[in-house]
């Protein structure tokens, strides 16, 4: 999430707020339909399961940023997000490369996925502790247990780094060639 107000002047830290939570819930709308291909793309099911369980988390995000709307008082509204449309767009692109081979493609992925989640840490980050500062405690408690359940994924996503499509015979294998070579 970029901190930068696209949409309303950024005339209080309020105003700032609000811009940063509608980027999340523009963020988190988009991600749906990008991740949905990402998953079908992984060739381990251990990471596209990790990829489809994260959309169905989604669906919790959005009924946080909900409550967060309700306390502030506004709807949400699209807003422009550099940032995290540039990180949706890597992740397609990775998805969409069919002559790689598969272990090194779901690596990508892999990588891709989590700088998606560490600019959602960010943002939630950020929009948690303005909460706090303007009083908005439970919009700022609702961030909070939102910026730790995207944590949660990037644990998740090494873990099925180091375990999918068996990617320690495959570095052997690769480690094996490039000793090979003069």
């Amino acid at each position: 999430m970029s901190p930068v107000a696209t949409t309303t002047s950024m005339r209080s830290l309020k105003d700032l707020l609000i811009e940063q939570v509608n980027e999340l819930h523009t963020a988190e709308t988009q991600s749906e339909t990008v991740l949905n291909k990402v998953a079908s793309a992984a060739s381990s099911p251990k990471l596209a399961e990790a990829i489809r369980a994260h959309i169905e988390e989604t669906k919790h995000h959005m009924e946080r940023l909900d409550r967060v709307f309700g306390e502030l008082g506004i709807k949400p509204k699209r807003a422009e997000m550099h940032g995290s449309k540039g990180l949706l767009e890597d992740c397609l692109a990775i998805a969409g490369r069919s002559k790689v081979d598969p272990h090194v493609r779901d690596a990508a992925i892999i990588a891709a996925m989590q700088r998606l989640e560490h600019d959602e840490i960010a943002g939630y980050g950020c929009a948690r502790t303005w909460a706090s500062l303007l009083g908005f405690q439970a919009s700022a408690s609702e961030l909070l247990k939102q910026r730790k359940k995207s944590k949660l994924p990037t644990e998740e996503l090494e873990r099925t780094l180091k375990h999918a499509n068996d990617v320690e015979e495959y570095v052997a294998k690769e480690k094996q060639a490039a000793k090979a070579k003069p």
